[in-house]
């Protein structure tokens, strides 16, 4: 949120919050945007990310959770958005879901789907 927050300003709505050192932990859960490998997979909303599908013995450590997860008819495959441990500096890689008949490997990418560069804000 550093790039919202006008440096010049002594007091702003938010300030005492944005100055919280958990506000900047390395570790925080960020919203990305997760593209399923399969494009017809509909990720079950509130599922588990795991960093390995077949990790033995549970507990397996969580690295976040899905928030939502729709099928797009604009994009032509399913998008999910999730909130993930230092989500940002994972774009590019592959997380799993353990479902009970299978597991799902999706790509973390930004939270954006449609019209990234507001092409089609006027249209």
């Amino acid at each position: 949120m550093g790039w919202i927050v006008s440096r010049k300003k002594k007091d702003f709505i938010g300030r005492r919050s944005h100055q919280r050192a958990d506000t900047s932990r390395p570790d925080r859960k960020h919203l990305v945007g997760l593209l399923p490998d399969d494009p017809d997979d509909v990720i079950p909303e509130g599922s588990q990310l795991v960093a390995e599908p077949d990790r033995q013995p549970p507990p397996t450590p969580m690295l976040g959770h899905v928030t939502s997860s729709y099928r797009s008819v604009a994009l032509g495959r399913s998008f999910a958005l999730a909130m993930v441990k230092s989500g940002r500096e994972r774009l590019g890689s592959t997380v799993y879901v353990q479902l009970p008949d299978r597991v799902v490997a999706a790509t973390i990418t930004e939270p954006v789907f449609y019209d990234r560069e507001n092409q089609r804000r006027d249209s």
